[in-house]
């Protein structure tokens, strides 16, 4: 595998760089290293069929180098193909003359590799264009229907065609075709998603994984070679136990499948296979006790059978963890630009915030100007200039202190918080807003409330949209009714923050879909602040509802459990 990594970067280096040269017209000259390593892979996997071949049957249990031959392709952009195809050529003729087979034998057996991988290769690009990564259920499908499936059955028939026209080898010609494609079949499912899949992940992915991973991965592969060993490598004295012995392996797979990913599990299989098959090649395990034909069919069958599911069902939590993954940084980011979008309505109430102490600066600044041209400067009236001067920066900075965290996008980081703590944080941001709208607030903050556990900036953002709302549906009435009351209590294993307005209220049909993303009642809103709310607040274990009587204000309802609440997100 180490060749094939190698073979990986070499592709993407090329594919950076770019360089072209005259002999080599449109093909990089840096091609030229992944064809040799290809040779070398070539020649190994050829030696390891020959080490898989049932005697005296005449076709190996798996046959590596066409599997090998297809994932290069499909690793390669199409005008290295012919490289590779010629690359592989010196290969195969040093392993297949070795054998004392006939030149014109060995040569169709490289036609009908090479039309093997192409075939493959061709269909599988033409569906899933550009590098084939086996991180989807509609890759992984495409690849086993096309390279592991239809190439495979079609260059049998010419496997066998050009059998019986060159005259090596006995048997019925479908017999031929049947015997070349199981041993075809399953080296695609072997060799070819093995390298696939530990090319699209990459050193890079191998650097990055965590200490407790490759435990877990060394644990898993010891125990699977541990059992397979057992149900496939030692000498059977009773054949009635060999059906048990077949189950043996599975929960290691699936423990791969759910916790390794396609890479592992790609591993994991062709472990299991090299150990199935090397039992049954020295006449160990249940595959033992039949004909040659019938011991290689029946494992490869068997071996087969055990690949797709387990090879599908890890792509398929691959993709949805990645789906899944996607969502939540969408989530992040909505709820990250949601929150920079409240802050801006509240830009007009910030300036006033800041500029009430950068007023006071400015003139404590210009009085002590004065003071010091005058020449007649009293210390103690200086000291306190400069103390309001202090004080007034202070405030400046701490209404920026608040800010500051509501602006960044960070992961939820969970910690001890007071729910009192963060109504009066809400209600310092929002105070100059608050003062412009010409609106009281009203709090009734029980004390020796629960500790809560959860992220601040997200609670504050709820906390805030929900304080915006209130002031918007008030915007329209008279000033003794523009009042808005927070309140604070403890409940069964929580706290409960309420608010309620004096505003307009929303009509009992809309409730079902007041929490709806897009659904607003504004003529400017876009609906996202109570979705986005709400998903916060479930995030933290807890819930939010609201109740109104139409025309006599609305009341919101925050309740958050104490202790650990929910899982970041």
């Amino acid at each position: 595998m180490d060749s094939h990594s190698g073979y990986e970067r070499s592709i993407r280096a090329v594919s950076a760089a770019g360089v072209r040269t005259p002999w080599l017209g449109r093909l990089e000259a840096s091609w030229v290293a992944p064809a040799v390593m290809l040779a070398v892979g070539y020649y190994l996997a050829a030696r390891i069929g020959f080490a898989f071949t049932l005697q005296p049957h005449p076709i190996s249990t798996l046959w590596p180098p066409n599997a090998l031959l297809m994932a290069a392709l499909l690793l390669a952009p199409t005008r290295a193909w012919w490289l590779l195809l010629a690359a592989a050529l010196p290969a195969h003729l040093l392993a297949e003359l070795q054998s004392g087979v006939p030149t014109a034998m060995v040569l169709g057996w490289y036609a009908s590799n090479c039309s093997e991988a192409l075939i493959g290769a061709s269909l599988v690009r033409a569906l899933v264009p550009g590098t084939l990564r086996l991180d989807s259920f509609r890759n992984a499908g495409t690849f086993l229907l096309c390279g592991g499936l239809v190439a495979p059955l079609l260059s049998s028939f010419l496997d066998a065609a050009l059998v019986r026209l060159i005259g090596w080898g006995q048997g019925d010609y479908l017999d031929l075709v049947r015997m070349r494609v199981f041993s075809n079949v399953l080296a695609e499912l072997t060799v070819a998603p093995l390298i696939l899949t530990w090319a699209a992940f990459g050193v890079a992915g191998l650097r990055e994984a965590p200490l407790h991973r490759y435990l877990e991965a060394v644990a898993l592969f010891l125990g699977l070679a541990a059992v397979s060993l057992v149900a496939f490598d030692l000498p059977l004295d009773n054949a009635s136990t060999a059906p048990a012995l077949f189950y043996a392996p599975l929960p290691f797979l699936l423990w791969a499948a759910v916790r390794l990913g396609p890479a592992g599990t790609a591993s994991a299989i062709a472990l299991v296979v090299v150990l199935t098959i090397w039992g049954a090649v020295h006449g160990l395990g249940p595959f033992t006790g039949g004909s040659p034909q019938q011991t290689a069919r029946d494992m490869q069958l068997f071996l087969t059978v055990v690949s797709v599911p387990m090879l599908l069902l890890a792509v398929v939590l691959e993709e949805r963890s990645r789906v899944a993954h996607l969502a939540s940084e969408q989530r992040l980011q909505l709820t990250h630009l949601s929150r920079v979008a409240m802050l801006g309505q509240l830009a007009g109430g910030i300036a006033h915030e800041l500029n009430q102490p950068l007023t006071v600066i400015l003139s404590n600044a210009q009085a002590a100007q004065r003071f010091i041209a005058s020449r007649n400067v009293d210390p103690d009236e200086l000291a306190d200039i400069l103390r309001d001067i202090i004080s007034a920066d202070q405030r400046a900075g701490e209404v920026i202190r608040r800010l500051r965290p509501l602006f960044r996008r960070d992961e939820a980081q969970f910690e001890p918080l007071d729910a009192n703590e963060v109504v009066q944080e809400v209600l310092g941001i929002v105070r100059g807003d608050l003062v412009m709208r010409g609106v009281e607030v009203v709090t009734q903050l029980a004390a020796a409330l629960p500790q809560l556990e959860g992220d601040r900036v997200e609670l504050q953002q709820v906390m805030l949209n929900l304080v915006l709302n209130a002031c918007e549906a008030m915007s329209a009435g008279a000033g003794e009714d523009r009042r808005l009351t927070i309140r604070t209590r403890a409940d069964e294993g929580g706290v409960q923050v309420s608010f309620a307005d004096r505003g307009h209220g929303f009509a009992a049909e809309h409730y079902d879909r007041l929490f709806q993303p897009f659904f607003t009642t504004k003529a400017q809103g876009l609906g996202l602040g109570l979705s986005i709310s709400r998903s916060i607040v479930t995030a933290h274990g807890g819930r939010l509802w609201g109740s109104s009587t139409r025309g006599e204000g609305a009341s919101f309802h925050i309740f958050l459990p104490a202790g650990r609440a929910g899982a970041a997100g």
